[in-house]
């Protein structure tokens, strides 16, 4: 038995067996037309929900809330990419609801006036989904206490069960048993037996584990003894983001403290995350900082990097992305002085990103509006970016991928300033460094699980 106490919590006890919650990633429809009548409905019930706990509320302020939650579910350009989503992709309801509003809400936030209420959209497309999985996947167990990183307004008013979150204290009130600010609270929970008592929350040794529910994140298989540390959480993910960090100086990417680095947390809605100012010679995987994809830091004593909004931004945006590369590396940092697109000068870089590497608009770095720039100049298919005045930044399906890019990039700026003092650069045409790329990703290295291969067959290259 081990006590963690929570920040605070609505009181109640409580005991029970934890299932992380959190929509289904990528649920698909067996008829997309009914699918396409259940969004609809669940949309017409949500909203006819929130119109009466509207009038329940007892401040205008708490009304105004939950009337923006409802007039951001009523909103047509969400409603109509969601069904177009199950139509022609082939998604459940739930899925849509969460991967159209990602789509809509990324175009909402590039106006200040609009970033609350996208926000909103993501948020209440979150709830939809729940509500709409709960309604056709199987029953939670009748002693089911619900775990997350936190918990919406929405969420917490339709919360029938007891329930613990990570965040910080609610801005609504429910009547439900709830644990907030929970230390270590994380997927790796999910199947463990817990007693809730107040803001203390006591958890069983793993001999009673369950698992199974498709909304539920598959537990770690790892449990401390009474009187020995915690495990640390995620921490594959922290030891990727600290080996990387520390190659990243060796190989003089950055210099002193600079640069950052990400990767996201397989299994999770979170990504970790380079500590801000900290030397990579004294890092440690410890240090690395586990978010959610508001930001939010939901593990870890450090205080996150500096640029975390761009690559919130850029996990958000890009679903494919599942590494991120922030370097200062020289000749590719003075390329991107020059405010101009970098282009394909070497086989190796067409290799790695194809086409033309473009340049961001000068923004100040580690704001809102350097993220926006970054992910908005990427673009939904490029592999790399510069940053006007800063350094670039690398993305790929894996850290290592992303990496790769980093490193490719500043090979290739090197080659460019040296072929430009001898001469005028013959560049790649551009049919030829997309066949090059294709080829790369396709079959260069050693196959991947499930890809098949005839030996020898290999892209351009080494």
């Amino acid at each position: 038995m081990r006590t963690v106490m929570g920040e605070g919590c609505w009181p109640g006890k409580a005991q029970g067996v934890v299932v992380w919650w959190s929509p289904v990633a990528d649920g698909m429809a067996d008829d997309r037309a009914l699918e396409i009548l259940a969004f609809r409905d669940g949309v017409v019930r949500a909203a006819a929900g929130l119109e009466t706990w509207c009038d329940r509320q007892e401040t205008l302020a708490e009304r105004l809330v939950f009337q923006g939650y409802k007039e951001v579910l009523l909103e047509d350009a969400w409603s109509r990419r969601a069904c177009a989503l199950i139509d022609t992709e082939g998604f459940s309801a739930g899925t849509a609801a969460v991967k159209a509003a990602g789509q809509v809400a990324g175009i909402m936030s590039r106006s200040d006036d609009l970033r609350e209420r996208a926000g909103r959209l993501e948020s209440a497309a979150r709830w939809l989904a729940g509500r709409l999985d709960r309604a056709t996947g199987p029953e939670l167990p009748p002693d089911a206490i619900l775990a997350a990183a936190d918990l919406s307004p929405l969420e917490l008013l339709d919360l029938q069960r007891p329930a613990l979150i990570a965040g910080p204290e609610p801005s609504v009130r429910s009547d439900g048993v709830l644990v907030w600010g929970v230390p270590g609270l994380g997927p790796d929970w999910h199947g463990r037996r817990v007693t809730i008592d107040g803001p203390a929350v006591m958890l069983d040794l793993p001999d009673s584990r369950r698992t199974g529910y498709p909304w539920a994140l598959l537990p770690c298989s790892i449990e401390a003894s009474p009187g020995e540390d915690a495990p640390m959480l995620y921490e594959e993910a922290r030891k990727a983001v600290c080996d990387a960090a520390k190659r990243m100086q060796r190989d003089g990417l950055v210099k002193l403290t600079s640069g950052n680095i990400s990767c996201r947390v397989p299994g999770t809605g979170f990504f970790a995350i380079t500590p801000s100012g900290m030397d990579y010679d004294t890092l440690l995987p410890g240090d690395v900082c586990i978010l959610d994809t508001s930001g939010k830091v939901i593990n870890g004593h450090r205080r996150p990097s500096t640029e975390t909004p761009m690559h919130r931004a850029c996990y958000e945006r890009r679903p494919d992305v599942g590494g991120i590369v922030h370097t200062h590396s020289i000749y590719a940092s003075a390329f991107a002085c020059l405010g101009k697109e970098m282009p394909i000068i070497s086989t190796e870089l067409a290799m790695l990103v194809g086409g033309t590497i473009k340049c961001a608009p000068y923004a100040k770095s580690g704001t809102e509006e350097f993220a926006r720039a970054a992910v908005d100049t990427l673009g939904s298919e490029s592999l790399a970016v510069l940053f006007q005045n800063h350094g670039v930044m690398a993305v790929g399906r894996t850290l290592k991928e992303a990496y790769s890019v980093a490193v490719g990039l500043e090979e290739a700026a090197m080659i460019y300033h040296i072929a430009r003092q001898l001469g005028d650069p013959i560049m790649i045409p551009a049919e030829e460094r997309d066949r090059m790329f294709r080829e790369y990703r396709q079959s260069y290295g050693q196959p991947r699980p499930g890809q098949s291969r005839e030996p020898g067959s290999r892209a351009a290259g080494s």
